[in-house]
């Protein structure tokens, strides 16, 4: 009888284990850092739109997706990298659907690269800011990092949440 219970036991212990080990699985793939946004600029006297949201997991894997109408430039891309400093979001990522197509920049497999500052909410808070989307071409990824504060246009309609 003793050794039933011994082994009913070292049967639970070793259940409870597992569970644990399962349950702390589930911390995996925790959003660390995110961006998202929508809204519209002027550029020029043209109106342009924007939407995007990016993601950061606590094992550093990217994901979002971003399009824009920008100039008679209709985009669509997946973003693969977010770095995030305070209020500030610099995304990168690649083109996956472009109309026109406008070589060598303007062409699906293009890097591009992008910025957001999320200056708060309320009425009394100054607008949140974008930069130009930068289409850089074809090659190897820029990543995101080492490129300074470069969002200054005020966005019209819309909001970005920077966290």
């Amino acid at each position: 009888m003793a050794s039933k219970l011994l082994g009913l036991s070292i049967a639970a212990i070793t259940v409870a284990a597992l569970l644990l080990m399962v349950g702390s699985g589930v911390a995996v793939g925790q959003v660390v850092a995110s961006a998202t946004g929508s809204g519209q600029i002027r550029v020029s006297g043209d109106l342009r739109t924007f939407t995007f949201n990016a993601k950061t997991d606590n094992s550093g894997v990217t994901s979002g997706q971003t399009q824009g109408f920008n100039a008679g430039v209709r985009w669509h891309g997946t973003l693969n990298c977010l770095n995030v400093i305070g209020n500030v979001a610099t995304m990168s990522g690649v083109v996956t659907d472009i109309s026109p197509v406008t070589p060598p920049n303007f062409v699906v497999g293009s890097n591009i690269v992008f910025q957001v500052i999320d200056n708060g909410e309320g009425s009394k808070a100054p607008p949140d800011l974008i930069s130009l989307t930068f289409f850089l071409g074809v090659g190897p990824p820029p990543g995101c990092t080492g490129f300074g504060v470069f969002a200054t246009i005020p966005i019209e309609n819309g909001n970005v949440k920077v966290h």
